[in-house]
């Protein structure tokens, strides 16, 4: 049995996140992500994007981390992988471990106009699974208990697919009793292919819908891995 894809987010559950009292703007101007906490049920995209954008621009974390979603999403605006690098690179600066998982996986897959860097994606993988986030936890195991770019380590891939589990990763369980049966301590060529074909699916999917041409030629063309 194989394990089942990976549904990822789209749009911004992140944003129900409370902000600190102390974001405000220099002159005490309130922090534009209050405004699209509250207004996010009932505008549009590109209200919310413009709110989102401002929030960014003042060095929200949180906001700087929508921004990015929703130019990789095309939500308001037009896919721009590059954008949503840099917006990715600002909220990570902050510690922000989404923005450190979702940067880890552009220099994974080259995306965004940056040269594939494993030793970066490890690092920030690394960053993002130590402040606790449960993708990130995931693609870490995974290169351990595979030795891309890292010594095997398959006790240590199994302790970080326990703690992507403990914190309700949707596949976690299954690719540990994989590896617990391996003979070898660890992932075979064709899971992890499986895998990473799944996280790579989420970069071109919806650039794909908007015409993209490299994306559609994506679909069509995984990448294996290295």
């Amino acid at each position: 049995m194989r394990p089942a894809p990976i549904v990822l987010p789209i749009i911004l559950s992140i944003a129900c996140l409370c902000l600190p009292a102390h974001c405000l703007a220099a002159g005490g101007e309130a922090d534009p992500y209050e405004r699209a906490l509250q207004v996010q049920d009932s505008a549009s995209l590109e209200e919310l994007f413009s709110l989102y954008a401002r929030s960014a621009e003042m060095g929200n974390a949180i906001a700087q981390y929508n921004v990015a979603m929703m130019y990789c999403n095309g939500e308001a605006v037009n896919v721009d992988y590059q954008q949503a690098a840099y917006w990715f690179g600002e909220s990570a600066a902050q510690e922000f471990a989404p923005a450190q998982y979702r940067l880890g996986e552009m220099h994974y897959f080259g995306r965004g106009g940056l040269e594939r860097n494993l030793a970066m994606a490890l690092s920030l993988f690394t960053t993002a699974s130590d402040n606790g986030d449960p993708d990130a936890q995931m693609n870490l195991a995974m290169l351990l208990g595979s030795g891309e770019g890292v010594a095997l380590d398959t006790e240590r891939a199994l302790e970080w697919m326990s703690r992507a589990r403990r914190s309700g990763h949707e596949v976690a369980r299954e690719y540990r009793r994989i590896l617990e049966a391996s003979e070898d301590g660890r992932f075979s060529a064709e899971e992890q292919r499986i895998y990473w074909d799944q996280q790579r699916l989420f970069w071109i999917e919806e650039a794909a819908e908007y015409g993209v041409r490299e994306a559609e030629e994506a679909l069509t063309t995984p990448d294996p891995p290295e």
